[in-house]
Parts: structure tokens; C-alpha cells; sequence
């Protein structure tokens, strides 16, 4: 929990309180340097091959995969919050069609907070409605956000998909394969958790204030919009979509290199060895790229690759995350604009768990600073 111990008395810390441990957690454990991932003691990439997208969530924000008849009551509950008041509907059609996706979801998720079937406390009085209602309400949501950009009208959920496959199946109009849903579930499980990062810490301040899950995780998702976090997944995939094949590819980032240019996608604040969640995705990647013909691509991103990691490994940057999940979306028929929400998607299970584990004893999030006094005031 946030200010709990163990923690230093003294702590040095970097510029955006890079290093700063602010307390603990059993959620998730990362460790940078060895490359590891693990949700409640499970390590992410067992949980992408064997279980699911509602397994995990369900992991991340209640401490336990579920057995059979956990999974089947969380299910249903998913299940039930499918439609959300068709009032979050009306009031994107009053949004321009071009603005982002994301900041149109968000949108509606706020016109949606206002029909709340039930009062919302902060207290932990419904722990498992209310994060199943805000999963449930904004894969919806954004599935009509993204129908949007081409003018289409939202469609109805089906009662007989899971969460990813029914969420494709919203955004695209058409039943996704087997394999897409594979790999689709595979990137929010990667992606469900990963500590106190700064959408995380905007939902935590949120909640410590009494305020409700909801305005938390509208918190989390305003500091999602900014390109340094949750927009480089979308930048990543147009800087390899603008190369025209591999060896354009090598040649591109040889130069950029040269130049010192930076490279969506690649490097971490946390990571100073290869990011786990890639080795996971990129088997996905390469599958759904192939079915949909383009195996050029996934040489393009090797090559790539390569490249830049070669060229930096003094500085031990690697590909992150974000440098694979749109070669994912992209075959699947999402729009590059689009990239950020299923990050979002699956990164609020994350958000919520860190909030329902502050609740029960933490206290409003009020931190101290130093005041540097300065040379030039007088007295009035």
C-alpha cells in the first residue's frame, strides 16, 4: 500500500520521481533488470498462454485466478454491464467524428457515470459490480468511439462472446477468428498491470480523496492521453508502416541513429533489458500477420528491430511493449488512432486493483515538497 513500509527514511530520487518507492503492493512485482513480470505471483507470460482475459482481471483485482464457478459468476457479471445508458451513445454524436478516440470514450464514460443504476460509494461496499461495470461499460464505449471515426453506428454486444472477442466484434462489425481473439487477449493480459506508473498514481491521488472508482479511472485515462504514455503504441506502428521493407528498413535506422533520433517503441523506464510482454506478443504478432498476407511487415519490424537495438545496446534500450501491440491491432482492422484503447482496455484492471488494495486504509494523498526560497523577494 502507498506509504506503507518497508521504505527508506531517506530516498534519492530522478527527474519524475524515477526511483521514488512510495510504498508496496501485492498486485504485480517487476524487476527491470531481469525482465520480469508477475501478477500476484504468477509470471505474465504463463498467464498470456493459459488463461484468459477475464481470468486475469479477475487475478489482478481480487488476489485470485478463479476456479470454475468464480470464472462463471465474473463472467456473467462482465456480461451484464454490456449496454451502457444509451445516453454515453447520444453524446458522441455530438463529438467530432475526426477528434481521438480515446478522448471521445472518455466522454462518453463520464456522460455514463451519471446514470449509475445504484449509488456509488467510495467505500468497498459492490467491490466486484463496480470494476466489472467500468470493464464492461468502456470496451463498449470505446468499440462505438472507434466505429465512429468512419461513421458508423454502434453495434449491439452478443451474449455468447468473451470479453475480447465480444469487444472486437463491436469495434469491427464482424466475428473475429479464433486466433485474433487469441492474440487480442493475449495483449490486454501484458498489458493489465504494470505497477504504480503515471496513469496508476493520477487514479490512486483520485480515490484517496473519496472520490469514486469511476472518477479514478477517468483520472488514469486523462494521463493515458499524453504521448509519452499511452500514445506510443499508435507511433511506433507509423514509423514502421512509412518503411518500405526491410532493407529500407536498416537503412532508415542506421541514419536515424546517426542523428540521434529517438524511436517509438523502444526503451523503458523500467525495463533495462528486453520487455518481457514482447517476447509474449510477438508470436501473435507474427501469426496474425501472416493469415492477413502480410508477412512483409513482420520483416520490416525485425529488421527494425534489430537495428535499433544493436545500435543502442550500450544504452541497454530494447523494444517495449508498445513497439509490437500495433502490428497486432492492425490486421485485425483497427485504425492506428485507435491503438491507445485496448491499452486502456486492459490497463484500468490495474488501476482499479491498486485502488480497491489503497482503500481500506489509506489516507488522502498529500505529499510535502522543499521550498527553494529565492534571492530577490523584499519585504512589502
Amino acid at each position: 500500500m502507498i506509504g506503507s513500509p518497508p521504505s527508506p527514511a531517506v530516498q534519492r530520487y530522478g527527474r519524475g520521481l524515477e526511483g521514488l518507492i512510495a510504498g508496496s503492493t501485492a498486485i504485480s512485482d517487476i524487476d527491470g533488470e531481469r525482465g520480469h513480470l508477475s501478477y500476484r505471483g504468477y509470471p505474465v507470460g504463463e498467464l498470456a498462454e493459459a488463461a484468459t482475459f477475464e481470468e486475469v482481471s479477475h487475478l489482478v483485482l481480487f488476489g485470485e485466478l478463479p476456479d470454475a464457478p468464480a470464472l462463471s459468476d465474473w463472467r456473467a457479471e462482465l456480461a451484464s454491464w454490456r449496454q451502457p445508458p444509451r445516453a454515453a451513445f447520444d453524446a458522441l454524436r455530438g463529438l467530432p467524428v475526426h477528434a481521438h478516440p480515446l478522448a471521445q470514450y472518455r466522454t462518453m464514460l463520464a456522460v455514463a457515470a451519471y446514470h449509475i443504476p445504484e449509488p456509488d460509494r467510495t467505500g468497498l461496499d459492490a467491490p466486484r459490480r463496480r470494476p466489472a461495470r467500468i470493464l464492461s461499460w468502456t470496451a463498449a464505449l470505446a468499440a462505438a468511439a472507434i466505429r465512429h471515426l468512419d461513421g458508423l453506428a454502434d453495434v449491439p454486444p452478443r451474449e455468447d462472446l468473451g470479453y475480447s472477442a465480444n469487444f472486437l466484434y463491436q469495434a469491427l462489425g464482424r466475428v473475429p477468428q479464433a486466433d485474433e481473439v487469441r492474440a487480442f487477449d493475449a495483449s490486454l493480459i501484458v498489458q493489465a498491470e504494470h505497477g504504480l506508473h503515471a496513469a496508476a498514481l493520477a487514479a490512486l491521488a483520485v480515490i484517496s480523496t473519496g472520490a469514486d472508482l469511476g472518477s479514478a479511472v477517468l483520472a488514469g485515462m486523462g494521463a493515458l492521453s499524453g504521448v509519452r504514455h499511452g500514445g506510443a503504441n499508435q507511433l511506433a506502428f507509423e514509423m514502421l508502416a512509412a518503411l518500405d521493407g526491410p532493407q529500407a528498413a536498416r537503412r532508415w535506422a542506421r541514419q536515424a541513429l546517426s542523428e540521434g533520433r529517438r524511436f517509438p517503441g523502444f526503451g523503458h523506464r523500467v525495463y533495462r533489458c528486453p520487455d518481457p510482454r514482447v517476447a509474449v506478443l510477438e508470436p501473435h504478432a507474427r501469426a496474425v500477420l501472416a493469415a492477413h498476407g502480410m508477412t512483409g511487415r513482420w520483416e520490416t519490424y525485425l529488421a527494425l528491430r534489430e537495428e535499433v537495438e544493436a545500435g543502442l545496446a550500450t544504452k541497454r534500450i530494447h523494444a517495449n511493449v508498445d513497439s509490437i501491440t500495433g502490428l497486432l491491432y492492425h490486421p485485425l482492422g483497427l485504425p492506428p488512432t485507435a491503438f491507445p484503447i485496448p491499452f486502456c482496455l486492459a490497463i484500468q484492471t490495474g488501476w482499479m486493483a491498486h485502488c480497491l488494495e489503497y482503500l481500506p486504509d489509506g489516507a488522502m494523498l498529500s505529499p510535502g515538497v522543499v521550498y527553494l526560497r529565492g534571492g530577490g523577494a523584499q519585504r512589502i
